[in-house]
């Protein structure tokens, strides 16, 4: 085990097949194959339409990708980048068998093609038993929604949802907070069924989560990370298409 390895807690083995642009990746002793070649370039892939959301504030560098509702494995990735703004963008289908829907959603730290590609986990240290390690590379969606954010600025939005129903809990944080913001974005962009995005600032912070819908609904979704020479995040890809529902134990 390398270094980066021990750093992270990361204990995945991949295997690339640039020509067939596929990866075998081990986790947890179970070992899984992913097909990159739709998202590998989604700037150049014409069955989408790209829409910029906007910036995501990183003060801390470590991503969080989870259901912003659900709220299960809000945890930071294995790896880091340089604490910055980066852009997040949503691609949104334009074939008729997932038109309007969010296909796949986009944070960007490079503007280049990864050399190398991986499901994103989370250390095995931080999750709480063998079937969250099983299925450590996706994220269980409840509500209909995704989201980025910095490890930061999650536990402040946490802690915003729990002093909301402390007030009251028969309130529902998402009609009475967010749901306006989705109405805002109703006809933005033209090319999705609308009201599927927010860029969100909880209340204490000054950075932002950023929302959007999850293309078929609820499901379990891959994150997939991409790797320059150096091994350095290029981007993290959520995928709305390859809807799994491998949930039993």
């Amino acid at each position: 085990m390398g270094l980066f390895d021990k750093l992270f807690g990361k204990t995945s083995q991949t295997e690339q097949d640039t020509t067939n642009k596929k990866v075998k990746q081990t986790i947890f002793n179970e070992e899984t194959e992913f097909d990159y070649s739709d998202f590998e370039n989604l700037k150049a892939n014409k069955s989408y339409d790209r829409f910029f959301v906007g910036d995501l504030k990183l003060p801390s560098g470590q991503v969080v990708c989870t259901d912003p509702m659900y709220r299960e494995l809000g945890l930071p990735q294995s790896w880091t980048v340089k604490p910055g703004d980066y852009p997040v963008y949503l691609y949104i289908g334009l074939d008729d068998d997932f038109g309007g829907r969010v296909a796949y959603a986009e944070l960007n730290f490079k503007d280049e093609v990864p050399v190398s590609w991986e499901l994103s986990l989370i250390s095995e240290t931080l999750l709480a038993d063998d079937f969250e390690k099983k299925m450590n590379g996706v994220f269980p969606v409840e509500n209909g929604l995704g989201s980025f954010s910095d490890f930061e600025t999650w536990k402040l939005y946490n802690q915003e949802i729990t002093d909301f129903y402390t007030k009251d809990k028969d309130a529902n944080y998402y009609n009475d907070v967010l749901e306006k913001y989705f109405k805002a974005n109703a006809n933005t962009p033209a090319s999705s069924r609308g009201e599927d995005w927010i860029n969100y600032t909880p209340t204490n912070s000054s950075a932002n989560i950023i929302m959007f819908g999850s293309g078929w609904g609820d499901g379990l979704y891959p994150r997939y990370v991409g790797f320059d020479k150096n091994r350095q995040a290029v981007k993290l890809i959520v995928d709305f298409i390859q809807l799994t529902d491998e949930t039993d134990e």
